[in-house]
């Protein structure tokens, strides 16, 4: 059996019948569910993870898929992030008009009870025990009251969906690409990465060399590694460094259209005052190679500190902390 490796997606697809989940033990639909969602538009099993698929993969082997191919082509990490964004976009409209709907049907539910906004009679008009009529008003009345507390609920579906669409929006605007120190963090990522399979790459390309001069390798299973498994794992490597490096150069470039990261341990000394973002005037106590720690000098927050990576300090107030904080 094969499953579908979507480049474009970066998803681990499985395709199979509803009977074959259903006679599924229990265990493995367990399992299935842990790595995948499905996909009622691919009428497909789809992998939680993306790009990275080694709990994804393991899953498709246990239920039978030994095979992959790929399909699609691997988009740059500046086409996903603008995928993403369309997704975000459309996942913001619709949470908005869910929102206007639910709005709607609050107005509506409610509306027979305000309509009787003014009329004291019908709020205070006693129930006659008894009475089929005074019984019948009353049971009339009692619905109204419980339309009127469901369109309550329905005020608070509209904001709840409100706040979702804001969120939709913020994904799709990217505003995290404005943030300096986000985009220091994610760099300092992303050369872990690239670091960790420049070594992955080397070990293999090291036991091919071994393979081919006639030594035998067996992995921790105990079976014997041969130079197109081998070759294979390198391929694959080579992809998610790849795609490393790309993501790498976007966020750096985005980081220089911001102006670079200005300040640096050259230019930044202890008992500097700086304006820090987030926290406004703060002290420097201490500076490294990446990163500053500071002690908060004004607001709420005064005289507590913390660590912040350079592109955090948004400008200098002075040269010399201040004689009293």
């Amino acid at each position: 059996m094969k499953y579908i490796n979507n480049l474009t997606s970066g998803k681990i697809e499985l395709h199979f019948s509803k009977s074959d989940y259903l006679n599924m033990p229990e265990e493995l639909k367990a399992e299935l569910k842990r790595y995948f969602l499905f996909s009622g538009k691919l009428s497909a099993w789809v992998s939680r993870s993306v790009n990275n698929h080694y709990w994804a993969v393991k899953t498709a082997n246990k239920l039978g898929f030994d095979t992959e191919v790929k399909e699609g082509e691997r988009l740059s990490y500046a086409e996903q992030l603008e995928v993403k964004a369309e997704k975000a976009e459309e996942r913001a409209e619709r949470y908005e008009q869910y929102s206007e709907n639910a709005e709607k049907r609050a107005e509506r539910l409610q509306s027979d009870l305000n309509s009787m906004r003014g009329d004291i009679a019908f709020f205070t008009q006693p129930i006659i025990a008894g009475h089929s009529g005074s019984q019948a008003f009353a049971r009339y009345r009692e619905k109204m009251y419980a339309r009127y507390d469901r369109g309550f609920e329905e005020y608070r579906k509209s904001t709840y969906y409100l706040d979702r669409a804001a969120t939709a929006r913020a994904t799709a605007s990217n505003v995290k690409l404005g943030d300096k120190v986000y985009l220091i963090n994610k760099i300092k990522e992303q050369n872990k990465e690239i670091k960790t399979y420049q070594g992955i790459i080397v070990k293999y390309e090291e036991a091919l060399f071994k393979v081919q001069n006639g030594e035998v390798l067996k992995n921790r299973s105990n079976e014997i590694l041969t130079e197109e498994y081998i070759e294979q794992r390198i391929a694959e490597m080579l992809e998610k460094y790849e795609w490393h490096q790309d993501k790498l150069n976007f966020l750096e470039d985005c980081l220089s259209k911001l102006g670079g990261v200005q300040f640096s341990k050259d230019n930044i000394k202890v008992g500097y005052v700086v304006d820090m973002r987030q926290w406004g005037k703060c002290e420097i106590v201490s500076v490294g190679p990446l990163n500053v720690k500071y002690k908060i000098l004004t607001g709420g927050a005064k005289g507590f500190g913390g660590t912040e990576p350079y592109a955090a300090i948004e400008n200098i107030i002075s040269i010399k902390a201040p004689e009293t904080i």
